[in-house]
């Protein structure tokens, strides 16, 4: 009959209109069949077995587990960035030219035309892949460990050896304070150099490492290197340590060796450098210069007056007391080493300490206002430094545009021994880096590039290694979930991201986000080491940047899309910065104090926490009996207590401990006394009482605690090192 249908149908009708009449009458055809089926069925079928698998299909909820046929055979090709044509081709074993007819039919693929070209979009490779019929697994390049060419273009440094003895020419000596955090060190370094600075350091430590030079005589002059005392500032410490000719070691006399003061002796010994030991604050009551002495010798430095070989000096830095003993003693252990340097060769050096500085109204003293920008600190090891010398100094390259000494004025040379501040870096080279004097500033800049491709290539491949191994984890995790999953007989059609999203938002809201300036390179390594100390997982810490300088608009807009908070530390906030930061909602927070800086981190990593519930006991009793009774047909236990301590409340929580292990927590249903309902009962008094959940059932001899539940603020755990 449809045959017939569709035979007149097209002697009046178009060909589409024939297509869609069909499609619609097979379909008719098809429904038809269908309901002649049904009808076969409930034919053949009673209704109570029909009823029954109905039922069946509603009520039966427990899931099987779901076998799977044989996994896709599709084949997995191992991909890297930056394939080459013909690697691709050979990576999936097939022609060249099948691989450029897939790259014909792929966005931005038509592209890549010769053999052993690299194909720098990952994308075009992955399609490739698709194209062909397989699947894709990323690993690192093979290529990634092989040692790279150097640029043709770049002629590798190579440092000027040392001239003979006869021509070296004695040097100043180059001497480093250290000690233990308020020993007394910047008071000493007061003393030396006569001046008031005590009072204008923050939080009594040095917040950075400063460099000067005290004149002993006419011809004779000593310097200076201070490091901090602070935990954090270790590396500083070392660094002072592996410049210098002599360690002076600060011990108070009424606290002895302390952590740091180990520390010191320990960069000391690392660096084969004498020490001469200053036991300072010897004008204060409660000092102890015989005890100290044995603590030092318990620790390996045998002082002279104890018949040692290790030089010791009695003083107090406040009360100028014994500052010109301890300078001939440092003379007299100079002496002996004998120090020459080179003051013709190229410049040699150390920096000492980097710092971005703005112009200010301090710094618009100096006429020609030179002094900002990138400034850096260095300690001159030989030559002499000058107007238009070229230096480099890691990545860093610099035609010095201005020399200044430790008390700010211009000057026009820097000799050996000399600690002097350069201006004219292009970028800010690093504490602890060595600097070196370049023929020409193009050599210097194509040095300088060199070394920044070699440390961006050694990275990227560390990275590449880091996502991969991040990735195989992943799958490891996803697989091993998806198989839990598929023996509960659970099947995903679609991938269910609200409990992700629900989780991924409550880290975010635990989450802390920090965006840190300083003043100078080495309080962001000290603040920078600090910070790695932290490792609670409760509320994770992040430092979306770090630098030197003042605050711009690029830290604000990065602290808006990360939701950060500015640190800064001793630089000074613009009008316009700060209100910009205001319109952003981006908070800005100053300090010039360490510990307060760190203490304020901690206090908002601490609010962030979430608060834990505490139990707190109000009363217990002992299960003397047990039985039952019945209440709308219900048997309901019911343990007879007797109060052993405090007070039962029935609003209040209960749990069941049975062995020592509480057992189960719940509520009262039910409080008696004799037969009264009562709301307390109080200690050695005997009652009846039931849980909220029937099904639990007492033993003679358990115990119930009544209890309530405080919720206890947790606290960030971070130990600062002090």
């Amino acid at each position: 009959m449809i045959t017939q249908f569709l035979f007149k149908s097209t002697m009046t009708i178009c060909r589409s209109c024939q297509q869609r009449l069909t499609n619609s009458l097979i379909f008719l055809h098809q429904q038809q069949l269908q309901r002649r089926n049904i009808s076969t069925l409930l034919s053949t079928t009673s209704f109570s077995s029909l009823r029954f698998l109905s039922k069946s299909t509603k009520t039966n909820k427990k899931y099987q587990p779901i076998s799977y046929g044989p996994k896709s055979k599709r084949p997995i090709i191992e991909i890297y960035h930056k394939m080459t044509v013909k690697a691709l081709a050979q990576a999936m074993n097939i022609n060249v030219d099948h691989v450029y007819d897939c790259l014909i039919h792929i966005k931005n693929g038509d592209q890549y035309s010769s053999d052993n070209q690299e194909i720098d979009d990952f994308n075009v490779i992955v399609e490739v892949i698709h194209l062909c019929g397989g699947k894709h697994r990323l690993v690192p390049s093979p290529f990634a460990n092989e040692k790279k060419k150097p640029l043709t273009n770049v002629v590798k440094f190579i440092r000027t050896p040392m001239p003979s003895k006869e021509k070296l020419i004695p040097r100043p000596p180059v001497i480093t304070i250290m000690g233990h955090v308020d020993h007394g060190k910047t008071s000493l370094l007061d003393a030396l150099r006569d001046s008031n600075i005590v009072s204008g350091e923050f939080g009594g430590i040095t917040q950075h490492i400063g460099a000067f030079i005290v004149p002993v005589s006419k011809t004779t002059t000593v310097t200076f290197i201070d490091t901090p005392g602070h935990l954090a500032f270790a590396e500083m410490r070392a660094r002072g340590a592996q410049v210098t000719d002599i360690v002076v070691l600060v011990v108070a006399a009424d606290d002895g060796v302390m952590p740091q003061t180990l520390e010191s002796i320990s960069h000391a010994n690392r660096a084969k450098v004498p020490i001469v030991v200053a036991i300072n604050k010897i004008d204060k009551a409660d000092s102890n210069i015989n005890r100290t002495e044995t603590m030092l010798a318990q620790h390996g430095l045998q002082l002279e007056s104890i018949g040692g070989d290790i030089v010791g000096v009695p003083i107090s830095a406040l009360k100028n007391i014994n500052i010109d003993k301890l300078l001939e003693s440092i003379l007299a252990v100079a002496e002996l080493q004998q120090l020459h340097g080179d003051p013709n060769g190229p410049v040699e050096g150390t920096i000492l300490e980097s710092k971005h500085e703005e112009t200010t109204p301090e710094n618009n003293e100096f006429s020609n206002n030179q002094r900002k920008g990138n400034l850096a600190t260095i300690l001159v090891q030989r030559g002499v430094v000058k107007k238009g010398t070229i230096l480099l100094a890691g990545q860093s390259v610099a035609r010095v545009r201005a020399l200044y000494n430790e008390r700010g004025i211009q000057i026009e040379r820097a000799t050996l021994s000399m600690p002097v501040q350069i201006s004219g870096w292009k970028t800010l080279p690093n504490a602890g880096d060595e600097v070196f004097e370049i023929e020409s500033e193009n050599l210097a800049n194509r040095i300088a590039a060199q070394r920044r491709a070699e440390e961006l290539a050694k990275k990227m491949e560390v990275d590449s290694v880091a996502v991969t191994q991040k990735h195989e984890e992943h799958l490891l995790k996803y697989r091993a979930e998806l198989q839990r999953r598929r023996e509960l007989g659970i099947v995903f059609r679609k991938r269910d991201k609200g409990s992700g999203q629900h989780i991924e938002d409550k880290e975010e809201k635990l989450r802390y986000s920090i965006l840190i300036k300083t003043d100078v390179y080495g309080t962001l390594e000290a603040l920078t080491n600090i910070i790695n100390m932290y490792n609670d997982t409760r509320c994770p810490l992040d430092v979306i940047d770090a630098s030197v300088g003042q605050v711009n608009d690029d830290d604000l807009e990065a602290a808006q899309l990360f939701n950060a908070t500015i640190y800064a530390f001793n630089t000074n906030i613009s009008q316009t910065i700060a209100a910009d930061a205001s319109r952003a909602h981006v908070p800005i927070r100053t300090f010039n104090v360490i510990y307060h800086m760190l203490n304020d981190i901690k206090d908002e990593l601490t609010k962030r926490i979430p608060s834990t519930e505490e139990d707190i006991q109000t009363g217990s009793a002992d299960v003397l009996q047990t039985f039952d009774i019945t209440d709308r047909n219900k048997k309901i236990p019911v343990a007879g207590c007797r109060v052993t301590d405090g007070v039962f409340e029935k609003k209040q929580l209960f749990k069941l401990v049975r062995n020592g292990q509480v057992i189960h927590r719940d509520t009262l249903s039910s409080l008696k006394h004799i037969r009264d309902d009562v709301q307390s009962i109080k200690k050695g008094v005997e009652c009846g009482l039931s849980f909220t959940n029937h099904d639990i059932k007492f033993q003679k001899g358990d115990q119930i605690i009544c209890y309530t539940v405080r919720q206890v603020a947790q606290e960030a755990k971070w130990d600062f090192g002090f």
